[in-house]
């Protein structure tokens, strides 16, 4: 019976063996799924700070690459006497209680100096132009300062002479655009010295992707002029040729791209480069829509905007096309593109191009014109920067149909466009016997006194 007994234990005890083998191995399983979702855990951990460091490293590169080509713009913009040149993208506003209820505070990297108590400009929209006053400054660590060079700020700056709001929503947003530009004040009154298309690009690779950046950019291309590389040949109006320089470029379709400068010190350190390269020696000063309308045609791929840096800016065709059909567009140059009358469209494949003709006269003061010429007459005696303008009629030698009147506008350069687009809308209904108008600004290097001797001034503020 001992036996008996003994053998039914060794089977119980066999009988539990088999029992607990499979319990081991769930665990094995359970842990070693544990081991494996850690360790995915710690490679996702890993990547995550890869890229962080990766961005770190990219955005590092940005600010540095953004910092080298603002020092090289602030050197072709110089300030007037007794300042240095500034200037900063506005980034962000900063809401909290002030001791003057008017003034707003903007944050951004300042590039360049800046002092308590100074007058600076701002630089937003279709050709506004502001001039307000800091009264404080303060760091990044939010400490009040005197004065700033090269570093992040909060400005806190007054009213100036933004207009007061006409109604109680407007009385709530801001008055400084978000990427508006600050700068100095120029030396002649109500010039803003082409500085907001290049102070902006100094900061283009930080914004690559913001929507909003990128439509204030294209908005500051649109009222900025550019000096274009040219070679001039012939010496008379009537046998003057113009070609211009073309660069390959990406998404140009294998196409030249029109190389374009956003100042004529930026094309003149590049001259004697040009010069050796192409004779291309020269250059004219052109709007965004002329640049439209040479970058578009069929020789061209669309147009790059200072090709040689500090920071290039490629407009392909399909943008520019994009371009013109905006609002913005429209608001600045109207119905009337002017651009192929100006200059010749052609592009750098043919190089000779022989500008068109046109024969100049004074409207004839019947008719129609006596309601226009009426109008811009009460137009600019009510514009305090309106000091002469000048209507002429302007014909194609090689189509006696093609008729155009020309308002030349003696007033500062921020509020050319402005004008334009105000004097255009109200002369509009009288344009019957000539249906076009065009615009051209004053200038003693363009027009001589002989010109106006011939051709005498529609208005003239001064009285001569």
């Amino acid at each position: 019976m001992a036996l008996f007994g003994k053998k039914k234990q060794d089977e119980n005890s066999e009988n539990k063996k088999p029992e607990s083998a499979p319990q081991s191995k769930e665990m094995d399983i359970i842990l070693q799924a544990r081991q494996e979702e850690e360790e995915a855990r710690q490679a996702r951990i890993a990547e995550r700070e890869a890229e962080q460091e990766k961005y770190k490293s990219e955005l590092q590169s940005d600010i540095e690459k953004a910092s080298s080509a603002a020092k090289e713009v602030l050197g072709m913009y110089p300030a007037r006497t007794g300042e240095e040149r500034f200037f900063m993208l506005v980034e962000t506003h900063v809401y909290t209680e002030m001791e003057n209820a008017d003034d707003e505070i903007v944050k951004g990297i300042l590039r360049g100096k800046i002092r308590k108590g100074q007058e600076i400009l701002v630089l937003s929209g279709l050709d506004s132009m502001n001039i307000v006053t800091v009264n404080a400054i303060r760091n990044d660590d939010r400490e009040v300062i005197e004065e700033a060079c090269d570093e992040i700020v909060e400005l806190e700056l007054s009213k100036g002479d933004f207009k007061d709001p006409d109604s109680p929503d407007e009385q709530n947003e801001a008055r400084i655009m978000t990427y508006a530009v600050l700068t100095n004040p120029p030396e002649e009154a109500g010039r803003s010295e082409g500085i907001r298309l290049p102070a902006m690009l100094c900061e283009f690779s930080r914004f690559p992707g913001d929507q909003e950046f990128f439509g204030q950019l294209m908005n500051a291309a649109m009222t900025s002029e550019f000096s274009v590389p040219a070679k001039i040949a012939g010496g008379s109006s009537s046998q003057r040729r113009v070609s211009f320089a073309g660069m390959r470029g990406e998404n140009s379709n294998g196409k030249p791209m029109l190389p374009a400068f956003t100042s004529i010190k930026a094309f003149e350190k590049h001259k004697a480069m040009l010069a050796k390269a192409g004779g291309f020696n020269s250059a004219i000063q052109l709007d965004f829509s002329q640049i439209c309308g040479i970058a578009r045609d069929e020789n061209h791929g669309g147009a790059v905007i200072d090709p040689l840096g500090p920071v290039i800016f490629a407009l392909p065709k399909e943008v520019l096309d994009t371009a013109v059909k905006t609002v913005q567009f429209h608001a600045l140059f109207g119905e009337n593109k002017i651009a192929e009358t100006i200059v010749p469209a052609e592009g750098p494949s043919q190089p000779q191009q022989r500008l068109r003709e046109y024969n100049v006269n004074n409207p004839v003061k019947l008719g129609d014109y006596t309601y226009i010429e009426e109008a811009v007459k009460r137009y600019a005696g009510k514009s305090a920067d309106i000091a002469k303008l000048c209507m002429v009629v302007i014909t194609a030698r090689d189509d006696e149909n093609e008729k155009s009147y020309v308002c030349i506008l003696d007033c500062p350069q921020e509020k050319f466009n402005m004008h334009c687009k105000e004097i255009e809308r109200l002369v509009r209904p009288y344009l019957k016997t000539i249906s076009k108008i065009q615009f051209r600004p004053y200038d003693k290097a363009q027009f001589s006194d002989e010109f106006f001797s011939r051709y005498p001034w529609t208005y003239n503020k001064l009285g001569f």
